[in-house]
Parts: structure tokens; sequence; C-alpha cells
């Protein structure tokens, strides 16, 4: 529905914004999990529910060894920092002329905090 957001989506706007994870990443991580299915196939997953979706491992294996991408999966829930995940926008020309109304949703997985600064001097000039 439009204007609701979830912590994986967004939709304060008409971009329609999505975390989305890329399977091959997922071959490393340590939250990943595989069993032998009855059809002879290993399927695998993710442990933390990042995505969903349950793959044959035997078609991620191929398109690293042929240096193919696989294409990126919606995330359930916002990514975890060790995951190859970025945020897709599907209407990146709808963006309002006031730029993105919710910024905070592009920041990366476990991001540490930002910092404002001020250019110059810290002492006031003389005379003041």
């Amino acid at each position: 529905m439009w204007g609701m957001s979830s912590e994986s989506s967004c939709r304060r706007c008409r971009v329609y914004c999505d975390w989305v994870v890329d399977p091959l990443g997922c071959l490393d991580c340590s939250r990943l999990y595989a069993y032998d299915a009855k059809d002879g196939g290993r399927y695998v997953g993710c442990v933390e529910g990042v995505h969903l979706a349950e793959l044959e491992l035997g078609v991620l294996e191929s398109c690293v060894e042929e240096g193919r991408t696989f294409g990126s999966i919606r995330a359930a829930r916002v990514p975890l920092p060790i995951c190859a995940a970025r945020v897709d926008s599907a209407y990146p020309q709808r963006l309002p002329e006031i730029g993105c109304v919710n910024p905070e949703f592009h920041e990366p997985p476990g991001g540490g905090t930002f910092t404002i600064g001020v250019r110059g001097s810290a002492t006031p000039p003389d005379g003041a």
C-alpha cells in the first residue's frame, strides 16, 4: 500500500525502494544453511532470514565458476553488515524535487554514526 514502509522496503514516496541481496555473496557466509532434497539437489538459504529463498547450490556455484551473475533477491528484513546488499529503486524518475524523503533507509546495515562538524577555526575572530 502506498505510504507504508517496512524495515526492508520504503514506500514513503512513489520511487519504491527495497533492500536486495546478491545470493552469490552468501556462498562464503557462516549463516548459510544447506540441505539435500529428495530430488537430489542441495539447497541453501539464510539462517537469519535476510532473504527467504532457498536456492540450488549447484546453480550458484556454476554462476561463480562461469563468471555470471545470479540476480538480486528482495530482502525480507534489513540485511546484516556481512550481506552483499544494496537498495534498489523501482522508479527513480519519480524522485520528488526535494530528494529522498527517507534518507535513513539508504544507510548501510550496521553502519556507524555520523558526525556534523564545522569547518574553520574553533576560536572567535579578533575583536569579538
